[in-house]
C-alpha cells in the first residue's frame, strides 16, 4: 500500500461517521502521529493527494488541516473493499 493511501485511509477513518465527511477536517499532525510518519512527509504526501483531488488543505491552521473530498471518500471506500488488511476494519 502506498503512503498516500495510508494517509487517505487514516483521514477517512476520522471523519467517516459524519453525515458529510468532506465538511470535517483532521489535523495533519494527528495523522502523522497515527501513521507514525514524520509531519513533513505527511504534508508532502498531502500535497500530492491535493493535486490528485483526494484532499483539500486548509493553511489557516498550523499545522494544516486536511479535508477529504468526495473523490477521496470514493477512493478510501475502494481501498477498504480491495485491501485484505482493511476489510476487517470496514
Amino acid at each position: 500500500m502506498e503512503l498516500q493511501d495510508v494517509i487517505l485511509l487514516d483521514l477517512f477513518s476520522k471523519v467517516r461517521h459524519h453525515a458529510d465527511p468532506a465538511d470535517h477536517p483532521a489535523s495533519s499532525s494527528q495523522i502523522a502521529q497515527d501513521t507514525n510518519l514524520p509531519l513533513p512527509l505527511v504534508l508532502s504526501l498531502g500535497q500530492e493527494l491535493l493535486h490528485e483531488g483526494f484532499v483539500a488543505i486548509s493553511p489557516l491552521h498550523h499545522p494544516p488541516l486536511l479535508y477529504i473530498t468526495i473523490v477521496g471518500i470514493a477512493r478510501a471506500k475502494r481501498l477498504i473493499l480491495t485491501t485484505p488488511e482493511n476489510r476487517q476494519t470496514s
